[in-house]
């Protein structure tokens, strides 16, 4: 018996790093979120987790799905983020083919399918609620690799928030918190670049590879605050930038995700979220050689952009 024992334990010992990691391909220390298994011959090639974190949903209105029939929904928790790719050798899914395979694995888990891809928007959003908590997940899928975004929030999800389309010239913006008159001659220089420009580069710095800001980032946010609450017509586009390295999918979603970011920060000063819209254009729009390790540096930027009500 106690020779059985030895043995059971041994080939235990040497299968839980198997059990651990269920893909030799994938990166260390992942693995799928309970109910989205992978589909077959796929591999992860990125994965994160923080706690807390927050990320913005879709969600469809009781109407035709376009851009103008859409809310998002703000919520923090636990965030899973999974980018999901074909190992070598093996095809990819089409956008569709990824949409049907998640929308199977969101229904057989006992999720609600809150948004459908469509034309020009292909994420999907997919819910499921529990007494105490709420599984969110964000399916993006790409035409090479797919990214399923997931929050679990331990509490009630927050009301329906003003999706990021156009204003409604009808539309009034909300009352923003009073800031102290600025003398003239002293507007900070942020915002004199904008409204000369029309747009400015926002000097924050995030974790290589992540959505996450640097935590040194926090000043520069509060002058944004700062601006926003002494003009009260003012309203941003936050723009996402990556260099052209790496999978170009992955680079938009990420450059969204730091938009987002960045857009969560402020909204924490008390701007008002309808103020505040936010886009990610990945490699697509550098402005520099993206050949040089400088050049790649240089853009990997946010951008602040003046929009006009």
């Amino acid at each position: 018996m106690r020779l059985s024992g030895k043995i059971l334990f041994v080939a235990l010992t040497v299968a839980l790093p198997v059990l651990l990691r269920a893909n030799p391909g994938d990166v260390d220390n992942s693995h799928d979120y309970p109910g989205f298994t992978r589909p077959p011959g796929f591999i992860i090639t990125d994965y994160s987790e923080d706690n807390p974190a927050v990320f913005d949903f879709s969600i469809a209105r009781p109407q035709p799905i376009d851009s103008g029939h859409l809310d998002t929904i703000h919520v923090t928790g636990h965030r899973y983020v999974i980018r999901y790719a074909p190992a070598s050798g093996n095809p990819p899914l089409s956008l569709i083919e990824t949409q049907r395979y998640c929308e199977g694995l969101a229904a057989a888990a006992g999720f609600t399918i809150e948004k459908t891809g469509a034309t020009g928007d292909v994420n999907e959003t997919y819910l499921l609620r529990k007494p105490g908590y709420a599984v969110w997940v964000c399916l993006e899928p790409g035409a090479t690799a797919y990214v399923l975004t997931v929050i679990k929030s331990v509490e009630a999800p927050p009301s329906p928030l003003v999706s990021a389309s156009p204003i409604p010239p009808a539309t009034p913006l909300p009352p923003v918190s009073p800031a102290s008159p600025t003398p003239t001659g002293s507007e900070d220089p942020l915002y004199t670049a904008l409204i000369k420009d029309g747009r400015v580069e926002l000097p924050v710095a995030f974790l290589p590879a992540k959505p996450d800001i640097d935590t040194g980032a926090q000043p520069v946010i509060d002058r944004v605050v700062a601006i926003m609450k002494r003009h009260s017509d003012l309203l941003l586009t936050i723009e996402g930038h990556t260099d052209n390295t790496g999978d170009p999918d992955y680079n938009k979603t990420l450059s969204l995700q730091r938009a987002r970011a960045v857009r969560a920060l402020i909204m924490a000063g008390g701007v008002p979220r309808i103020r505040l819209f936010v886009s990610g254009l990945g490699g697509s729009d550098p402005i520099a050689d993206d050949n040089t390790a400088e050049g790649r540096e240089l853009n990997r930027r946010i951008e602040l952009i003046l929009r006009k009500p």
